[in-house]
């Protein structure tokens, strides 16, 4: 067995190379924050594992950020799925499995493409395109309209409040809180009223099917409200970025995006190794409530463990090359969408977002490339796309 005090130490934010020489040592090594998971087939185990749990979960994140217990805005995070036990976690996945169900999402296909064809449309100098700006923010805000029956008129000022609320939290952003908290309300008021005028006009939507589960007695009018918010929170922000990091990583060199161009119909697999390769989440948490052992090591009650898919997804026990782009990869599971009672719920929809992106840009514009450099920060957390500028001729 190994012991804590053999495991290879790292940074919080460790560079691919620092990892690498990790992984050379062991599976599991430590750092600052506590035990960090370093290959991909033991960081899908622990994720998947019942033995582990989140402990408090978002809630630790909050903390550190000064949203603490007692505060209203507190109060409300409380209510959200990603602040849940696990033992309450059914209830609260109900609404979200019903609409965003692979067979479901599937019937979005049509939609999505209409979108993302019409963003392309809209931009008026192709040589010159801002993707973040003119695309990556605003193809999850329309598409989020669509899922709630909102007008797309209203995609700018939804933007404004999703980019408000989730950002300042998940780059430890102390100073930015009380912008979120203001958005967080902000958009509270906007769902609930939405939420009145959808219910004498019910239809196939996210809104009218939390109305209808109401009606069912499944959750009560708070709870319709919470949900809503929580796909605004999570919807959008996450896509926007890996929608960037995805094309950043297709486009940075060329011989990546002829590997798309050669294999059109691979859309989706291209889509799966930039996840790997650069994915937005680079930490996926668990805790262990007693000691439990994997492999050849204990962590102990009450420890906390940290699946770098950073590492992961570029682990030589698991992949061939691992730092190159290959499509015809065996396939293999993206670590940052989690696993089990806690894997994100918006997986399919997001996949599918960013795989008709890849697709339609191939068909239409096969010799897009960047101009510059695009720039991607890594944080403790997440990755944000902070810049990807492109030619799409």
């Amino acid at each position: 067995m190994i012991t804590t005090e053999q495991l290879p130490r790292i940074p919080m934010l460790a560079t691919h190379e620092e990892y690498a020489e990790a992984r050379r040592k062991s599976w599991v090594a430590i750092s600052d924050r506590g035990y960090e998971v370093l290959t991909h087939d033991h960081g899908w185990e622990i994720m998947s594992s019942k033995e582990f749990d989140i402990g408090g979960g978002f809630g630790l994140i909050l903390d550190q950020v000064g949203v603490v217990e007692g505060t209203p805005y507190r109060d409300e995070w409380n209510k959200q799925l990603v602040c849940q036990p696990e033992h309450l976690r059914g209830h609260m996945r109900l609404p979200f499995m019903r609409l965003l169900k692979p067979q479901q999402v599937a019937k979005l296909q049509g939609l999505v493409r209409e979108l993302i064809n019409g963003l392309l449309d809209d931009i008026e100098d192709p040589t010159n395109v801002d993707f973040m700006e003119q695309f990556g923010r605003r193809l999850p805000t329309q598409l989020y309209c669509e899922l709630i029956s909102a007008p797309r008129e209203m995609a700018p000022e939804i933007l404004r409040i999703t980019e408000a609320i989730n950002p300042p939290i998940l780059t430890f952003d102390r100073e930015r809180i009380p912008q979120s908290e203001a958005a967080y309300w902000e958009g509270v008021d906007f769902i609930r009223k939405h939420v009145e005028a959808r219910r004498n006009d019910l239809g196939d939507d996210f809104t009218s099917e939390l109305i209808r589960l109401e009606q069912e007695g499944l959750i009560d009018p708070d709870e319709t409200v919470g949900f809503a918010m929580t796909l605004l929170i999570a919807s959008m922000d996450n896509t926007m970025h890996q929608l960037g990091l995805t094309m950043g990583t297709l486009l940075e060199d060329r011989s990546n995006w002829e590997q798309v161009l050669a294999r059109p119909t691979a859309a989706a697999q291209a889509g799966e190794e930039t996840y790997r390769l650069c994915p937005r989440f680079n930490i996926i948490v668990r805790h262990a409530p007693v000691s439990i052992t994997v492999d050849d090591f204990t962590f102990p009650e009450g420890s906390w463990i940290y699946v770098d898919t950073r590492s992961g997804g570029r682990d030589e026990s698991k992949f061939e090359d691992p730092d190159q782009f290959k499509l015809g990869r065996p396939a293999s599971r993206a670590l940052q969408f989690g696993s089990a009672s806690y894997s994100c719920l918006g997986a399919t929809l997001a996949r599918l977002e960013i795989s008709e992106t890849i697709k339609i840009i191939a068909e239409r514009f096969p010799n897009v490339h960047i101009i510059g450099e695009w720039k991607a920060d890594v944080g403790p957390m997440v990755t944000e796309c902070e810049r990807l500028n492109i030619s799409l001729v």
